[in-house]
Formats: C-alpha cells, structure tokens, sequence
C-alpha cells in the first residue's frame, strides 16, 4: 500500500522493536535511566522485567543506540539455553566466531578470551540476552561466571537479562541464588497509563509523517487506550487493524466503530463498559497465528456490512 497517498511518509504501527519512532513514555524513560546508570556503576548483571508487550526490548534497544560507538556488545534476541554450551555457542554465533564441534570448556574458554582482550580497549562488554526467563539454572549460573570476569579496567562484561516477570520466581530458587546474588538492579517496565496509551498513539500516527487528528477520531483513540491495558504490542496490532479498515473503507478518521471490529478480529475482548453498551457487537476469536505478521496481512479481507454502508453513506 502507498501510505503517502494518505499523508504518511511510511507505515504507521510497525509491529517489530522500532526505535526511529520511540515514545518517551515515563515508565520507559525510568527504565532507560535505571539501565545507564547501572552501566555507570559497571554492575556485572542487571535485571529488565515487566509484562509481554510492554516494550521492554525497545527500551534495551534504545538504550543500545545511545551507548557510546566505541562500547563493545553482544546480543541474543531469544535466549533458549538449557545447558551452559547452549549459552556459550550463542555468544560465539554472535560474534561471528566458530562455534561447532568445541567441548563446552572449549566454549568457554574462548568467550572468555575474547572478553578480556576487549575489555583492555577501555569499555566492558554488554551482554544484552533477551527472554533471559528461558535459561535454565545451570545457564544462568554460566551468566554469573562471566560476570566474575575482570582486568585492571575493571569487569570485563555487564549483562542486562531481559525477561518475562517469571524470572524472578526462578532467581529466588536455591539453585540460582548465587546468580541472583550478583544482580543488583531489578528494574521493571509498567503498561501505559490511559492517558499515556492516547499519546502513544498519537505519537506514532505523527512519527509517520501523520496528522493525528485526521487518522482517528478521540472516542476510538480513547477506546484502544481502554481495551489494551497499556501494552504497546496491543496498540500496534489494534491501531494498524484500525488504520487499514479506515483505508479500506474510505471511512476515516478511524472511529470507534473501527476500533471494535479491529479488536474482534484480534481475539481481543472489549473493555466492559463498551461491552455493556454494545452486547451484540462482541465476538470471541481465537488469536492470530503470530503476532510478527505482516501490517497488510492483519487487515481483513472484506469490510464488515456496517462499515461498507457507512462508506457508501460518505461517499454519497
């Protein structure tokens, strides 16, 4: 689709980690601040938490993009790690380093070579592993050795483990004390407010090249920042439903008629409120397959009857 025909210099809503679009949103610019500040400290493992969606990559993302150039790192974007060697081959693919056919103490002995040549150049490396809540024990007490690594400059890692809230439950076991132990900053991402989830979407018709107001109407913005809870990843998928449905139509600015179909599509139960208010217009659907598809390939296929009657309204 060419969004510039509709006054956006691209698509609005992305659906993966977009940093060129940020919001600033107060829980995220705390997170960002706590995780500077830790890497100031040079602490050797801090902790980033908080509910699916809520954007904590983006923030580790962001927060990667205002390190200095010079600062070494690494990062495993899906952490499935059940044995240390699981962890260790990660880091080495990362660098681009071989990593097939090594005994795990082979493994490790040249991650911690490379570590400790890099740390002389003057920065520690960061080692940013995300769904750190896949790792088990063993893996995260490899975590915990790496992070004992040091030269004359000081630690020769810091590592931000990115996780679900399950993690920790895990760190409270016995047999990841000594792990949890070398974390001194838990850190946790909360949804958006209301208010904030407006802006939000606001913000991002407007990083587009977009004029808000003239993409949704208040009471559909109003709506989504009901339905979603706060969680960023909701308001992507929803919004950019919404956005198509309005294109599709020739119906916008998106309205709050929109925003329910969108919302149904989605498996996404109404707010109660709305519920109350319009029974016959809630429908229970599976969720989609993946979460990563594509903008185009949410949108429905045939508009619903109420929305192509009101486009024929407008249109006459």
């Amino acid at each position: 689709m060419d969004w510039s025909r509709f006054g956006l210099d691209r698509v609005p809503f992305r659906p993966a980690v977009d940093t060129g679009s940020y919001f600033p949103a107060p829980a995220h610019e705390a997170a960002l601040a706590c995780i500077a500040a830790a890497f100031s400290r040079r602490e050797p493992i801090v902790l980033l938490d908080g509910p699916t969606g809520v954007g904590k990559s983006l923030v580790a993302r962001k927060w990667l993009e205002d390190l200095l150039p010079d600062v070494p790192r690494i990062v495993i974007p899906n952490a499935q790690a059940e044995r240390p060697a699981d962890l260790l081959q990660a880091i080495l693919f990362d660098l681009g380093q071989a990593y097939l056919g090594l005994s795990e103490q082979e493994l490790r002995l040249a991650v911690m070579a490379h570590l400790l040549e890099v740390a002389k150049r003057g920065f520690p490396t960061v080692l940013v592993i995300d769904e750190a809540q896949n790792l088990s024990s063993a893996a995260l007490e490899e975590v915990r050795l790496l992070s004992n690594l040091e030269t004359r400059e000081g630690t020769a890692v810091v590592t931000l483990l990115i996780a679900q809230p399950g993690l920790r439950a895990i760190l409270a076991r016995p047999t990841a004390r000594l792990c949890a132990d070398r974390i001194a900053s838990r850190i946790s991402v909360e949804p958006l407010t209301p208010d904030e989830s407006a802006a939000y979407i606001r913000h991002h018709i407007s990083a587009a090249g977009g004029d808000a107001g003239q993409w949704f109407i208040e009471e559909a913005v109003s709506l989504l920042a009901a339905a979603c809870g706060g969680i960023p990843r909701l308001l992507n998928r929803v919004a950019a439903v919404a956005c198509e449905l309005g294109v599709q139509t020739n119906a916008l600015p998106v309205d709050a008629e929109a925003v329910v179909e969108a919302l149904t599509q989605l498996g996404i139960p109404l707010p109660a409120e709305q519920s109350e208010e319009n029974p016959a217009d809630v429908v229970t659907l599976p969720p989609p397959a993946s979460t990563t598809a594509s903008f185009s390939s949410l949108a429905p296929k045939q508009p619903s009857r109420k929305r192509k009657a009101k486009r024929d309204r407008r249109a006459a």
